[in-house]
């Protein structure tokens, strides 16, 4: 059986049929062409709702179609307990495909036509001179502009409770523990190995993930040059707080608790817990009794259950 050097890997809610389109007129033109594509739509489709989506990718005659599999509720086995969740989905693409080589995508990324030529030239350089595996990752850009989104990270603080962004300063390349959000080349074996927590969501999964990876005594190298275009969607005043919404902020504190858990020694774990935490918990109750009012009681009440609940979960003992 003939196996493709690299296989995309790309999750997508397939709500934005021409988003999706562009993503792969993308890939069609790509310089190396000993890839195939593999989009994991994140949605329950009908049958009919599925021939719908399909056929309009079919109409436009692209090359890249040949080599392109969607997996969906249809036509695939998906985890009805996880397969909503982005930790899911990496994980079913990453294990279903075939390729030597694996590139995950968001279906809202733009990259340039010799992307996919660049990493494996850069792994092979880095192979070379460190004569170990390593993990290829991009600088990520802001829409169509000059500003880099500060998706690499040096380690995480736990005293601060949040990862610390690493610069490259002007260098060619960096190694760095952590990586946020999903656009990540590396042999196909090395993320066969090293599974996404599927109870771990709401961005912490990226970075848990490649800290995971870290962990394993793999290099993670950024780039400078391998660039990666992500069109964002707007977000509104409370995402962009990072809250988003109730039950989102309350899942994002889980995610804390559960990254903490995982990776931090005793002393971080001290840091954490008796440091941050009191310093967070003071802090947002004084915000919520100043700007809400008879309802800051209530968020009061809230912040505090969170910790109970996510104590209890987090000091749960492994069966």
């Amino acid at each position: 059986m003939f196996i493709m050097k690299i296989s995309v890997v790309c999750g997508s809610r397939a709500n934005d049929k021409n988003l999706l389109l562009k993503f792969l007129k993308m890939l069609d033109v790509q310089t190396f062409t000993d890839f195939d594509v593999n989009i994991i739509c994140d949605r329950r489709f009908t049958r009919a709702e599925e021939s719908d989506f399909l056929s309009f990718f079919e109409k436009h005659n692209l090359g890249i179609m040949q080599v392109t599999h969607f997996f969906t509720n249809n036509n695939s086995v998906f985890n009805p307990d996880h397969w909503w969740w982005a930790s899911y989905v990496r994980n079913f693409g990453i294990q279903n495909v075939k390729g030597e080589f694996i590139q995950l995508f968001d279906d809202d990324n733009e990259v340039e036509p010799d992307f996919l030529e660049k990493c494996l030239r850069k792994r092979e350089q880095m192979t070379s001179e460190t004569k170990s595996e390593c993990v290829i990752l991009p600088s990520l850009f802001y829409r169509d502009t000059n500003k880099i989104q500060n998706q690499w990270f040096s380690h995480f603080n736990y005293l601060q409770s949040r990862p610390v962004l690493h610069l490259l300063n002007g260098k060619e390349k960096e190694q760095v523990q952590m990586f946020s959000w999903n656009w990540i080349f590396s042999r196909a074996s090395i993320l066969k190995k090293a599974e996404y927590d599927e109870q771990i969501a709401r961005i912490s999964e990226d970075l848990d993930y490649t800290l995971s990876l870290y962990e394993q005594w793999v290099q993670l190298r950024i780039f400078a040059d391998l660039k990666v275009i992500h069109h964002e969607r707007d977000k509104n005043k409370l995402e962009q707080a990072r809250i988003g919404s109730y039950s989102q902020a309350k899942q994002k504190a889980r995610n804390r608790f559960l990254f903490v858990k995982k990776h931090g020694n005793r002393n971080q774990l001290s840091q954490f817990y008796f440091c941050w935490l009191p310093w967070c918990l003071l802090r947002l109750s004084a915000k919520a009794i100043i700007f809400w009012g008879k309802d800051g009681f209530k968020i009061m009440r809230w912040l505090f259950s969170w910790v109970k609940e996510w104590y209890k979960l987090t000091h749960k003992k492994e069966k």
